[in-house]
C-alpha cells in the first residue's frame, strides 16, 4: 500500500520522513531508497504479531498539508509499504457511535497521540479491567439503540 511520507532535509544529504498514519514511526536516511527501506521495518516491527491493526493510507492530501506533520519545509511522498507479511491478534468490527463521541474520540486520540483504532482499544480493554474487579455489579446501558442514545 502507498503511504504518506512527509520529508525534510537535515544535513547533506541526510533526510527525516514523517509518517502521519504511523505517528510513533520517524525514520532518517541519506536517500528516499533509505527513508523507504527503514519505513518498511518500522512498521512490520510495529505491527507484526501485535494485537494493533494496521491503519488505511491517507490519501486526501489537503487532510495531510493541514495535518500537524506538514511543518511547510518539506515534501510530501507515497512509500509503497508491502504489508503482506504483517500478522495481527486483532479482529476488526464495526461501531456506530454518535458523531458527538467520534469527535470526542478523535480530539482525546490525537492528544494523546494515538490512532483513532488505538484508542478505542485502550478504553475497551480499561472498561473490561474494571468491569473484571467489580463482577458483582450489573451495569445497565444508557441506551439500548443508537436512536435512544440522541
Amino acid at each position: 500500500m502507498k503511504y504518506p511520507v512527509y520529508i525534510t532535509h537535515h544535513g547533506n544529504p541526510r533526510y527525516r520522513g514523517a509518517l502521519p498514519d504511523f505517528p510513533e514511526i520517524d525514520v532518517e536516511g541519506d536517500s528516499y531508497g533509505e527513508l523507504q527501506a527503514a519505513a518498511a521495518r518500522q512498521v512490520m516491527a510495529c505491527y507484526d504479531r501485535s494485537a494493533r491493526l494496521v491503519p488505511p493510507p491517507t490519501t486526501d492530501m489537503a487532510i495531510l498539508q493541514a495535518s500537524d506533520v506538514d511543518l511547510g519545509n518539506g515534501i510530501w511522498r507515497f512509500f509503497d509499504i508491502d504489508l503482506t507479511g504483517v500478522t495481527s491478534s486483532s479482529v476488526r468490527i464495526a461501531l456506530c457511535l454518535p458523531k458527538r463521541s467520534v469527535r470526542d474520540i478523535d480530539m482525546t486520540a490525537s492528544a494523546l497521540r494515538m490512532t483513532r483504532d488505538a484508542f478505542v482499544s485502550m478504553a475497551c480493554a480499561n472498561a473490561a479491567d474494571r468491569s473484571a474487579q467489580h463482577r458483582d455489579v450489573r451495569f445497565e446501558p444508557v441506551a439500548k439503540s443508537l436512536s435512544e442514545a440522541g
